[in-house]
């Protein structure tokens, strides 16, 4: 004779998924009807589930709206009406500590909810010929007992399942999070342990005793235990032991990436979007962070904007670093305005770099040298649109062959702003056009950027004539 039951923890049910923006209702949606698929699968009787273990966090908030409130109840009351055993033990999203946790002020007439908060005789069932032992508690900070008490499993025969929800580990001083003692409960000999609290899958044999954490069934956020594959748990019991089979059904995928841009070289915008295109699909979630040296600066937010479509969401973080970069040196050279600002704040970076091997790596020298950094990245991006040296005075000046020479800018003489000179040199292309008869080609200050060429006149940053 084998017993089969359907495990399921950390639902999140209501979660509300901000991040994704106008994309969010879309997918708590999803969450709902992954709740529902699961349900349907025990409901089948082709799968024959005998029993649903929910090892808490039901609910993203323990007090969720009236109409989610009356749809779960509803999945829940169509496996009462199928003689399918269903166990609910709360978490700490939907915790009972709460006054008015939806567990005080509901009910669940037919299933086996743990509201207790400490350990207390199980509840026995039977189920086709066989006797099931079930054993729970609920942690509530301040009434549960410190130290915790271990479940005491009794002697009778039969299938003995624990229903607790709680994390792997924690510091030993925080009194709100509570951590099953492993050990204890194999020394009692459970057969089964359905555990919530953790949303990635795990799996542990300590002795005879079987540790699950089933994971969610669709990912909330980008932290580690929400990414890749999702799904419920099924374990089944039969002579020969405990068997555990997951099942990976979720609607989205959940992934972060690292792209070191100078190992995959990547080289330009384009090779960028190619191998972010690489990584699409209408049901991925994902997130890249660039690291390592940046040859190139371009807009990642039109990038990711253009790539979006391709994606259910996208997020690009950027934590590459232009420092080391043969780009900065050569804009380092330069006799412009950005290559006036790299200097400066190449020194000040080079400085406290300086101090580090001084003193040391003290928190707020780290922290000032990576505002140095961000800063340099930031300030050049400003300058550079995809290695167009928007910035420099002589790519506002019209192409043209003609020599400039100080003498003949009249206009600049006793100037020092910047933008005065440059409509100075315009002004004297502008006539040197009209006197050879052709129309003018100068551009308006706007920004619009010409053809750099070698100038036969240098104007430095602190308004001198060179």
């Amino acid at each position: 004779m084998r017993l089969r039951f359907l495990h399921l923890a950390d639902l999140h049910l209501g979660c509300k998924n901000f991040y994704l923006a106008e994309k969010a209702r879309e997918r708590t949606k999803e969450f709902r009807v992954a709740f529902r698929e699961a349900i349907e699968f025990a409901l089948n009787r082709g799968n024959e589930i005998d029993g649903v273990l929910l090892a808490g966090n039901l609910f993203e908030y323990h007090r969720p709206d009236e109409e989610l409130w009356s749809f779960t109840k509803g999945l829940i009351s169509r496996l009462l009406a199928k003689d399918i055993l269903v166990a609910v033990v709360p978490g700490n999203h939907d915790s009972y500590a709460y006054k008015n946790s939806v567990y005080r002020t509901e009910r669940l007439p037919g299933v086996e909810l743990f509201l207790n908060t400490s350990p207390e005789a199980p509840r026995v069932r039977e189920i086709g010929g066989k006797r099931v032992f079930l054993y729970g508690m609920t942690y509530v900070p301040g009434q549960t007992p410190n130290p915790v008490p271990s479940l005491k499993k009794v002697e009778d025969k039969g299938i003995h399942i624990a229903l607790l929800h709680g994390k792997e580990s924690a510091p030993e001083d925080d009194k709100h999070v509570f951590v099953p003692d492993r050990a204890a409960l194999s020394a009692e000999g459970f057969d089964y342990v359905a555990l919530g609290g953790m949303r990635s899958f795990s799996e542990e044999t300590i002795g005879a005793t079987t540790f699950v954490y089933p994971g969610s069934l669709e990912g909330r956020s980008f932290e580690d235990s929400e990414l890749g594959d999702k799904g419920p748990v099924v374990v089944e019991f039969d002579d020969e032991g405990v068997h555990v089979e997951r099942m990976l059904r979720n609607k989205k995928t959940i992934t972060c990436i690292n792209l070191d841009l100078r190992a995959e070289r990547i080289t330009d915008a384009a090779a960028l979007k190619e191998a972010l295109s690489s990584l699409s699909g209408d049901d991925r979630i994902v997130r890249v962070t660039l690291t390592g040296t940046a040859e190139f600066v371009a807009s990642l937010e039109e990038i990711q904007e253009e790539l979006a479509p391709t994606f259910f969401h996208l997020e690009i973080v950027d934590e590459s670093g232009l420092i080391d970069s043969a780009l900065l040196r050569k804009i380092e050279s330069e006799n412009t305005i950005r290559g006036y600002f790299v200097r400066k704040l190449a020194k000040r970076i080079e400085a406290i770099k300086a101090k580090i091997v001084k003193k040391g790596q003290l928190p707020q020298l780290l922290h000032d040298l990576a505002i140095h950094e961000k800063a340099m990245k930031m300030g050049v991006e400003q300058f550079v649109e995809e290695e167009a040296p928007a910035d420099s005075i002589y790519s506002l000046i019209p192409d043209s062959d003609e020599t400039v020479t100080a003498e003949v800018i009249k206009d600049s003489v006793g100037v020092t702003d910047l933008e005065e000179k440059i409509k100075a040199m315009l002004e004297h292309r502008r006539k040197k056009s009209q006197e050879n008869e052709e129309p003018s080609t100068a551009p308006e200050l706007n920004g619009t950027h010409g053809v750099e060429k070698t100038p036969k006149i240098e104007i430095d940053l602190e308004g001198e004539q060179a």
